[in-house]
């Protein structure tokens, strides 16, 4: 055998010596993989069940799905809050209450008629109490929130702004008929005429006492604290009742003006 010859048949020799390896090899990758899928689809699906899709529906495109109806529940006030309506005369509420802010129609025209029939059942003129007149917060049979305290509450009342200090005017003739200290509204003065009573609370330095009897425009106090009312601006608060009822100060305010 010729030295090339020799040469070729080795060069041969390697070349299916490398083909045989990489046959080796190629099968040894087919048996890992077909191992590992084997691992996975028993671990995925033990049973040996086969796993088909379900049915589907096509729905046309801009065409409305029917069948499914989802229903959430509505909440209601009641389910948020417990809603009471916390009497005017009364002190001290443990817990605070969210008003309702539903009213019947009706209830808006009773309230007006029984305005009406106030104002027309008292002989009454009243003008501001306090030299600037501003109104802070008005009159309300609605409960109102008192952040003082933490509670819902009608405001049967109407309060003017003032400086601590500043005079309390009579907003009518009259006498004095009561001088107190009440916890929640402070130093009180009452003054009376005919069926109607002019209550001031939230005064200091009283100028008056019980029996009385001053004029429309005389000063009657300082202005002075609410203990109620203390988380608002300086003010006091003025009450009205007409035959024992609570009325709005506003309504008597310039009435023969």
């Amino acid at each position: 055998m010729s030295r090339y010859q020799h040469k070729e048949n080795r060069r041969k020799r390697s070349r299916r010596e490398r083909i045989g390896f990489y046959t080796a090899v190629a099968i040894c990758l087919i048996a890992v993989c077909m191992a590992v899928y084997s691992t996975y689809n028993s671990v995925i699906n033990p049973s040996g069940a086969k796993l088909t899709p379900g049915p589907t529906q096509s729905v046309e495109v801009n065409q409305p799905v029917t069948g499914v109806k989802t229903t959430f529940p509505v909440p209601t006030l009641g389910d948020m809050f417990e809603t009471t309506e916390p009497d005017a005369e009364e002190d001290v509420l443990p817990t605070a209450v969210a008003e309702d802010v539903t009213q019947p129609s009706t209830e808006t025209a009773t309230y007006s008629d029984e305005a009406l029939q106030t104002m027309l059942s008292a002989d009454l003129s009243l003008i501001h109490p306090t030299r600037n007149g501003t109104v802070l917060r008005e009159y309300s049979k609605d409960s109102v929130y008192y952040k003082m305290l933490n509670v819902w509450k009608p405001h049967m009342g109407c309060d003017f702004a003032a400086d601590l200090g500043d005079d309390v005017i009579a907003m009518t003739g009259g006498e004095v008929t009561k001088v107190s200290d009440d916890k929640l509204f402070g130093k009180t003065v009452e003054i009376s005429v005919n069926n109607a009573v002019c209550i001031y609370s939230g005064v200091s330095d009283i100028e008056v006492k019980q029996g009385d009897r001053v004029a429309q425009g005389d000063v009657i106090a300082s202005v002075g604290v609410v203990p109620l009312e203390s988380a608002d601006a300086n003010h006091i608060h003025v009450a009205v009742k007409v035959n024992d009822n609570y009325a709005d100060p506003l309504n008597f305010i310039g009435n023969n003006a």
